[in-house]
Order: C-alpha cells, then structure tokens, then sequence
C-alpha cells in the first residue's frame, strides 16, 4: 500500500511537472489542467491538452461547458488557439453555461507568438476562362450565398452598372422603376429586359445621410408607347418611400427618388475586379486585376453572417469571457438580400417589415440594427483585447441590449462593411428600460484603430452608442468613414422626457407621450483622433450627437480633447454635430482644424438626352455652403463649449459671406457670431432654440503649429498591441 501510494505521488509529482514547463513555455501564470489547446492538426477526439489538442473551437468550447464549477475557484480558464485558420461553417454560439465563475474568465486566446484567424469562408478554387472577350473567369461553389467576395486579401466589387444611369426613373403610383432603353447605356445592360436572375439583382439609391438597396422581383419589358417597369420586392419598396415631401404629400428626396446605380447581374460585368455569384447555378465569375493568377490566388467567399454570438438573457445573461490576439475574417450579411432590402433610417439602422407609415421627418420609430459578425446580448464582463476585425459583412461588433462593463481595448477593426462597434440599441426597452439590467452601461471602448469601415452600407458611423449610460470611448483613432466618425444617441429629442420635436416637421409627441428621462448620462468621448470623415455622403461630423444626453449639464455627455482633421472638402456637415434634440453637452479642449465648410449634394441632373428624366429639382439645391465646425438642426441646447480650437481662417470671413448668400435664398443667416452653423431654425411657444449655448475661453488659429501639443499628442491610439502586426497598425498623420 504504502509502495503503490509512492508510485501514485511520483506518477502526479510528474505530470504537474511537465504541466508547469508547458505553461512557462506559454509565459502566462500557472493554471490548472482545465486549460485546453485548439489546433488546425488537432483532432476533437484528443484530450485537449497542450500536446494532443482539439481541432474545433465548437469541441473547445464544449469542454470548458463540462468543466465542474471548482476548476475556476482560484484561476481563469484558458483556451489557447495555435495558428492557423479555423473555418467555421455555422455560428459559434456562446451561452451563461460558457461564462466564466467565481469571478474569474474562460479566456479564449492566440497561443504565444501566433496568429489564429477564424473564418465564416470558404476557399474557391478551380478557376477557367468563360469569356475570353472580357476575361472574365468561373468557378463552380455549389448552392450557397455571400454578398463579399476577396482576392489575395483585397474586398472585390460586386458588379454594378455606372452610376446614375440614363432611362430610369422611380414611380411611386406604378410601385417600382420605369424604364426605357437607351444608347447612353451599354449595350450590355442597357435593356433590363435581358437582365439574368432579377430577383438577384438590387435598385441603389446614396443621398445626403442615407442610403438604400432594394431587391428586384420582376422586369415588365418596354414595348412603345409603354415604359417598361422594374416591380421592387415588398416590403422594400413601400419602406424605401415611407418619407414623404410635406408640400407634395408624397415621397420627397429622403425616399427612393432616384437610382445612383443597379448591382448584382453578369451583365453588368465589365471591370477587372468585379464579381458576380449566380445563386442559381452555383457559378461564381470574376474578372482578375492586372497580375492576379487566379490558379494561385486566396480566393475567400464568405457564407457565415455570424462567427460568434454571445446569448445572454434578462436573467441569465453571458459574463465573463475575453477574447485576446485573434483574427475573425470574412463573414457575410444576407438580410440585404431578402424582401427587407436595406432601407437605412440612419446609422446601420432600418426598416424591417410592414406597418411602417408614411412621415414627414425622415426618419422612423421602429427601426432594427444592422447584424454583427460578433454579436453580443444580455453580457457582463467581456473583454476584446488585441484583435482583428477585418473583411466582414456586417457589423464588426456588436453589443446589443443589456451589456455592461464590456471593454473593447486596442484591436483593429478594418474593411468592414458597416459599422465597426455598436454599442447599446435605440429601441424603447433601450431608451426606457423598465428592468436594471437591460441599461447598457459601464462600458469602455478605448485605444482602437478603426478604418476604412462603412464600405458597403455608406450610412453607417465608425462607432455608433445607443442609449447608454456610463460609456467612455478614448484614445480611438478613425480614419476614413463614408459619414460620421462617432456617433452618439438617438430619437431626436422625441424620445425624450417632454417629447422635443428635434428634426424637421416633428411635432411634440409625434412618437408617443414621454414622462421619464432616457438610460443616458454619464457617457464621455475623449482624446480620440478622427480623421478623412464624410468621405461620401454629407450631413454629418466627426463626432455626432442626438437627443438628450443626461439630467443635466455637470452629468451628461462629455466631448474633451479630441483631434478631428482632414474632412473631405467637399462634404458639407459640422465637425462637432450636436444634432436634434442635442442637450447636456459640454465640449471642451477639442481641435478642429483642415474640415474646410463643405458643400449639399443630392446627385446630379439627369443626363442630356435621358428618355426617361428624374426631377432636376433635388439637383438646384447642390454646392450650397453647409456646415461648420459646430452646429446641428434643432438641438434643444443646454451645451456649453469651453477651451476649443477652430475656425481657423478662412473660415471666419466664410461665414459672413455665406449668411449673406443663406439670407438671400432662405430669409435667414444660420451661422452664429460663434459660427454655430443652425440650418433648420426652431421657436416654440416664444422660445427659440437651441436655448443656453455658452462660450468660454474657445480661440482660433491659422497653423497647427498654434494648437496646444499635448492634445495633439495624446488624441488616438497610443500603443499597438504586440497581437497585430505592425504593417497593419498604420495610423494618420498629425
């Protein structure tokens, strides 16, 4: 007994031996056996161990759920991932029963040194020439469905037609587009008639701060003296036209009154790099750019829209997981693709559904959030650090209702096609929760590198927060957004305690009678670097505010030094945009410099000789002077700006000139002495608004060399995480 109880310890003093030199190689502290290792050569059939690990993160996942309780008393639980790919063909599905316990994490972590990605991809191979005129390229992928397609790394266009094409014209009474053929097209696309696959196929509409796809169901062909029609699937048509003109009752330009471009038919294959998937044969075709083998090219289609989805409830809410140096690539989004279409409100937000009614104010009361590839609900104590979010179909990641001390800390987020972070919703149960938990709060986004995000759904902000109270989002750095760099907020003041009709055409309880506050207050923006913002729509800003920040002034919303530059010339919006309803705002210490006043844009008139015109109407209201560094349409006020830099000159002397101009057209100025930049001028019951804006200590300047260093120094990313490659971690200028 006592020969086989030595044997016994020997055998256990052995093992925990080797576990701790395994772990040293890690250089993380000791854990206990309950850690486990994922690998490409794994098998899910092995142990789980560092030496014999699993091949799946599904298996990985389902270990750490059969762990008992006791293996987290005294440490966190860690699923090391070595390099590699890890394709996932069905969404990894977090519930309560993979939280951490006992207050510690299940960790789910690059092994040391290495680069894990995890994929919702598949790899297309087998290319041949199937027109060597237009050198175009096929490949067969079976019946699946993606709306992105990468080569070697690089997003590929969907195939589209030029924009603004000749011959068609929106008919709300006829519920779909006109259309007559003609020369001013080509031949290859110029009769719809001819058009493979229409219901494929997409009606694209960008205008101002919105933007629409809507999907086809059938093609009337033309026969003289008739149009032919392009009928639109419901209910995307009928929420594509619910914003109605209020001096013409019917819908006016924030509805689908003109088409920027069509997308997704082979026909209108004609440049390198575009693609097209038939969905119904199972063909994918693409024409490759100067140098690309396609026999030898990382061709990625993506066919899974979420990778992970924490699901937490009310009751039983996801707590305590981190996810730390990994890569999450290529996953799609497909309800663009259904009979919804995408029909932005604003901000990756849409209509879904019927029963939407027509409004005069351009925007909706019940609105749904664009999907995330990771997607978050009902979740405490969660944790991104170091990561990549790149090539994604939807939104980068998303926290939706309930989440609370969520950090997202020093990742990358690029080439996404919408959004890269929501955090929090706009719904009512967001706005007025009527249980604790479900306030989205004491969350922190800081030390980010978002760029080049909006890619496909141009409406949609870098870093977009709902109702929220306590959020803090610092040190972020953005670059390069379709519209706004942050945007913050929701409802318009109608949402609001009182109802404040803060958009054109609303009146006091157009959404309902509201008698309490909303979640937010508390909530600060500090230290970021935004920068190249309005890169294609216009009406908006750096950083962009709605409705009622908080209960009052000293615990409301907080915009403190941040850096905003190089806003594209042309797009007219104000850096700082405390928009609607904007109220309990302070702005202090924050530079803008280089966001010379931008310009209105609704598209061009149509071309000379159209068989089938547009109203030029829209287009007389272009190249009108809008914006500034400050200002919104109908804020409530109560904001209050303190040690700024801006209107460095010329823009001062702008200002004076353009208010005489804005007097001539409108009968009023809307710049300010402080050149406040109020477009949509608002009195109610002899008060007008935006009531108590006060000014303090703000200054101007004509050089960068005259700004304050420190804050130029301390906006933006501070430190890239070893986790992402330096290549990769490429920041702006000054």
């Amino acid at each position: 007994m006592r020969f086989s109880s030595c044997l016994c310890f020997l055998a256990v003093f052995f093992q925990a031996l080797l576990f701790s030199e395994d772990i040293d190689e890690t250089k993380h502290s000791p854990a206990e056996s309950s850690d486990f290792w994922v690998s490409t050569n794994g098998s899910d059939s092995n142990s789980g161990s560092k030496h014999s690990p699993f091949r799946t993160l599904q298996r990985a996942r389902n270990a750490v759920r059969s762990l008992p309780s006791g293996a987290f008393q005294h440490h966190d639980v860690n699923i090391y991932i070595r390099g590699g790919t890890y394709r996932l063909n069905k969404t990894l599905t977090l519930t309560s029963m993979d939280s951490g316990r006992y207050g510690h994490n299940v960790i789910w972590r690059a092994a040391p040194g290495e680069h894990p990605r995890i994929c919702g991809s598949i790899q297309v191979t087998g290319w041949s020439v199937y027109d060597a005129s237009l050198n175009i390229y096929r490949a067969y992928v079976g019946p699946c469905q993606s709306r992105q397609l990468y080569v070697n790394g690089r997003r590929a266009t969907r195939a589209q037609t030029t924009p603004y094409p000749a011959g068609f014209l929106p008919s709300w009474t006829n519920g779909g587009i006109e259309f007559i053929p003609t020369s001013l097209n080509p031949v290859a696309w110029r009769d719809p008639a001819n058009w493979t696959n229409p219901q494929d196929i997409e009606a694209v509409i960008i205008t101002q701060w919105k933007m629409m796809r809507i999907p086809v169901s059938s093609i009337t062909p033309y026969s003289s003296p008739n149009n032919g029609l392009i009928v639109i699937q419901e209910p995307a048509w009928t929420n594509a036209n619910v914003y109605f003109d209020i001096s013409t009752n019917l819908p006016g330009i924030w509805s689908f009154w003109q088409v920027t471009r069509f997308e997704n038919a082979y026909e209108f294959l004609n440049e390198a790099g575009q693609w097209y998937l038939d969905r119904q044969t199972g063909w994918l075709y693409y024409i490759p750019l100067a140098g690309e083998d396609l026999n030898t090219a990382n061709v990625e289609l993506p066919v899974v829209e979420t990778l992970i989805q924490g699901k937490g409830t009310l009751h039983s809410p996801i707590h305590n997981i981190q996810f730390k140096g990994l890569t999450f690539a290529y996953a799609t989004w497909l309800d663009p693709s259904s009979n919804n279409g995408y029909v932005a409100d604003q901000s990756a937000f849409t209509l879904v559904g019927s029963n939407h009614q027509p409004n005069y104010i351009g925007h909706d009361q019940h609105v749904v959030p664009s999907r995330g590839n990771l997607s978050f609900t009902y979740s405490k104590d969660i944790l991104f650090h170091g990561n990549i979010f790149q090539h994604l179909g939807g939104v980068g990641l998303h926290f939706v209702t309930g989440c609370e001390n969520t950090v997202v800390k020093s990742n990358l987020f690029t080439d996404i096609s919408s959004s890269a972070i929501i955090l929090g919703g706009v719904s009512e149960t967001d706005a007025h929760p009527k249980h604790y938990d479900q306030t989205t709060r004491n969350n922190n986004i800081t030390n980010n590198l978002v760029r080049s995000v909006g890619v496909e759904y141009v409406d949609a902000a870098g870093i977009f927060v709902g109702f929220s109270r306590n959020t803090r989002l610092s040190h972020n750095t953005i670059v390069n957004v379709p519209w706004s760099g942050i945007a913050m907020g929701w409802g318009w003041g109608l949402l609001d305690k009182g109802s404040y009709p803060g958009v054109s055409n609303a009146i006091s309880g157009l959404w309902g009678t509201v008698t309490k506050l909303t979640a937010n207050r508390g909530c600060k923006i500090l230290k970021n670097k935004i920068t190249d913002f309005l890169n294609v729509l216009w009406d908006g800003g750096a950083i962009y505010t709605t409705g009622r920040q908080g209960p009052s002034l000293l615990k409301g919303l907080l915009i403190k030094e941040n850096v905003a530059y190089g806003k594209r010339v042309s797009g007219g919006g104000n850096t700082f945009y405390t928009d609607g309803g904007s109220r309990y705002i302070r702005l202090e210490g924050n530079i803008s410099y280089n966001n010379p006043i931008g310009v209105t844009y609704f598209g061009p008139p149509p071309q000379a000789g159209d068989p089938l015109p547009y109203s030029s109407l829209p287009s007389d209201g272009n190249n009108v002077p809008y914006g500034s560094d400050t200002g919104g349409c109908i804020p409530y006020g109560d904001i209050r700006y303190k040690d700024n830099y801006w209107l460095q000159s010329p823009i001062p002397d702008n200002i004076a000139l353009y208010n005489i101009l804005y007097q001539a057209l409108l009968g009023f100025p809307p710049y300010s002495s402080k050149g406040f930049f109020d477009i949509c001028l608002f009195a109610s019951h002899g008060v007008r608004y935006p009531i108590h804006l006060t000014y303090a200590n703000n200054k101007t300047f004509t050089t960068v060399d005259q700004l304050p260093p420190n804050v130029l120094s301390n906006a933006g990313v501070q430190s890239r995480p070893s986790s992402i490659p330096k290549n990769l971690w490429v920041l702006p200028g000054p």
